[in-house]
């Protein structure tokens, strides 16, 4: 089987996993350049539906993979790195096989625990804290649901310093409960985000206003309780229909961790257009019972993607501007973090409103070097609101 084939009829979890390995490509070496030990800690780990007899179509190989590529990559640079990865599972029969996956392994750490992620935090933590102080934990929270990895619950590893976290927040799950008037769902939803205050920020909303609502609450709750700099997030559609699967909520107190991870997310982008393509042909396939003239690619509507990239775009650029016009001075570093808080908005984005308010003598930009053309992180460039 290619990899495609690997995830077809869950083309979901192609984009997440997409995602993951593209931005573990270069975590690993980025961090690994400066760091001993690389610890990868997969808090469910399945596997689930998992195709491939190797497990390529799994969260805990790719990983595995990713920080194997770094690792030997630094090593002809004379620099020694050490994988530490824990893997966490409650269901038997999936563990079984995640168990003999991890024996399998004889060049990397590999610790595997049957258990949930409530009863095992201590354990992690101390997995983490057993790396050294010249460790760096990676920590991927990938639930199937809403429940099991509540905002108390997963505090310790938010908190771990340094340290960066992906959350998978299961929009579609949680947009059809989060009216629910019964009171065990609501005690549920307040675990989950930390607090009740996800009432008040969803109330009176609807569809995307709502899904982003409370996806931006939980980001931040969460964001608060780790003390993290930046977070941002990413949309995984659904295959077949046009509304959002889930959020994937990356969290980090460096922001070249949001530059590496928003290069994955725009990468990702055209592999879910393409595999949606795929999905909804399949389906108009099955439904008419004869094949179609043409290639997906053909026939795909793209609208509900870019509405989206309209709508976050223009988010981010309502963001930049209320700031420029707040301060009147702003440093580039700060719009471009702005800028790229949200989905499916990237620097390029942001070059273009600048070019364009430069042209329309909104805006001059102080600090460039004689022969810089754009500005840049890193360089005390400022943009200047007229």
């Amino acid at each position: 089987m290619t990899n495609e084939q690997l995830y077809t009829g869950r083309e979901q979890t192609l984009v997440k996993h997409f995602i993951l390995q593209k931005y573990l490509e270069r975590f690993a070496y980025i961090v690994g350049s400066h760091r001993n030990v690389l610890s990868y800690v997969d808090c469910f780990s399945g596997p689930w539906n998992a195709r491939s007899d190797k497990f390529e179509d799994s969260s805990f190989a790719i990983a595995l993979k990713e920080l194997r590529h770094a690792r030997d990559a630094l090593a002809k640079r004379g620099h020694n790195v050490q994988l530490c990865c824990f893997f966490l599972e409650k269901n038997r029969a999936a563990y079984a096989r995640l168990k003999e996956f991890a024996d399998s392994v004889k060049d990397a750490k590999i610790e595997t625990l049957n258990a949930t992620l409530e009863d095992s935090i201590p354990a992690i933590t101390d997995f983490v804290r057993r790396g050294g102080t010249n460790s760096f934990p990676f920590v991927f929270i990938d639930p199937t649901g809403w429940t099991g990895f509540e905002m108390a619950t997963i505090a310790p590893l938010l908190q771990l310093n340094p340290g960066e976290v992906l959350i998978n927040f299961m929009t579609g799950h949680i947009r059809r409960f989060l009216d629910s008037p019964l009171e065990e769902t609501q005690d549920s939803f307040m675990r989950l985000f930390g607090s009740g205050a996800f009432r008040a920020k969803v109330a009176g909303l609807e569809q995307l206003e709502r899904d982003d609502a409370a996806v931006e609450e939980y980001t931040r709750n969460a964001k608060s309780v780790g003390n993290y700099k930046y977070a941002c997030n990413a949309v995984v559609l659904h295959p077949e229909m046009d509304r959002t699967h889930f959020n994937l909520i990356y969290l980090t107190r460096n922001l070249k961790g949001i530059e590496v991870f928003k290069d994955a997310e725009k990468k990702a982008m055209e592999i879910q257009e393409n595999a949606r393509a795929d999905a909804q042909q399949r389906k108009r396939v099955a439904q008419k019972g004869q094949t179609e003239l043409f290639g997906s690619k053909e026939f795909h509507d793209s609208t509900h993607y870019d509405s989206l990239r309209k709508r976050y775009v223009t988010k981010a650029q309502r963001l930049v501007v209320q700031a420029l016009e707040s301060t009147g001075r702003l440093l580039y570093d700060d719009a471009w973090t702005l800028a790229l808080s949200g989905p499916m908005s990237w620097e390029s984005d942001l070059k273009q409103w600048i070019d364009e308010w430069q042209k329309a003598g909104r805006l001059e930009i102080d600090g460039m070097q004689p022969r810089q053309r754009v500005p840049r992180r890193n360089e005390r460039n400022y943009l200047i609101w007229k």
